[in-house]
């Protein structure tokens, strides 16, 4: 009796510490929600097969955002500074807490790329954001950017490199709603292997949900 109690209060102290690493990650996850719903959603409307400089700055500048404030909740509800680029210091003027505006001097219109990349050793996990061109046609995708791997003995080793996309639209079609509804639940799972130390949670969840990518 006295071994099956041990075995089920260890149960328990297990259970409870599953729950508040949960909690902190659905916090977290929850804060980044509402932050995101309170962006733009204007879609860009009447691209055609090219983007001219005013509809390219906007993308741009809609990516920056969705990007920089994934940035601080990182940074601010995990104390995970990932590392952006461009240099998020380069295109905003920091208020202090959550307040932030974007430098008037920044080229928008010459950003094709923006990367937010945690790269905690052994693995490096990037989140990437692109303007491109397939088959003559503007479009917008964001996709992750895994180093995956195993455990041999003792030790950790990277084994693979893979693309998952999370969002691919054509230009026309883009809308920061639509990107952020993508971009949610490979969020959640990406904060929780951050909370948790457990990378093999990001990448369960991008080889079940995600379609690889290039």
């Amino acid at each position: 009796m006295k071994g099956k109690r041990t075995a089920t209060a260890a149960r328990g102290r297990a259970g409870r510490a599953r729950r508040a690493d949960r909690r902190t990650g659905e916090a977290a996850v929850r804060t980044l929600d509402e932050r995101l719903a309170t962006l733009a959603t204007e879609e860009v409307r009447g691209a055609r097969e090219r983007l001219d400089e005013r509809t390219h700055a906007h993308i741009a500048r809609e990516l920056l955002d969705v990007f920089f404030n994934i940035w601080i909740r990182f940074a601010v509800d995990l104390g995970r500074e990932l590392r952006m680029s461009p240099w998020q210091w380069d295109f905003v003027i920091y208020g202090g807490g959550k307040s932030y505006r974007f430098r008037e001097g920044f080229n928008f219109a010459r950003l094709n790329e923006v990367t937010l990349e945690e790269s905690a050793p052994p693995f490096r996990h990037t989140l990437k954001g692109e303007l491109s061109t397939l088959a003559g046609r503007p479009f917008v995708r964001v996709s992750f950017v895994l180093e995956e791997g195993r455990t041999f003995g003792s030790s950790e080793a990277v084994t693979a490199r893979s693309s998952y996309l999370i969002y691919n639209e054509p230009a026309a079609r883009f809308g920061v709603h639509r990107l952020k509804e993508s971009l949610s639940e490979p969020l959640r799972a990406w904060i929780r292997s951050e909370v948790r130390g457990d990378p093999a949670l990001l990448w369960d969840l991008c080889h079940e949900k995600l379609r690889r990518g290039r």
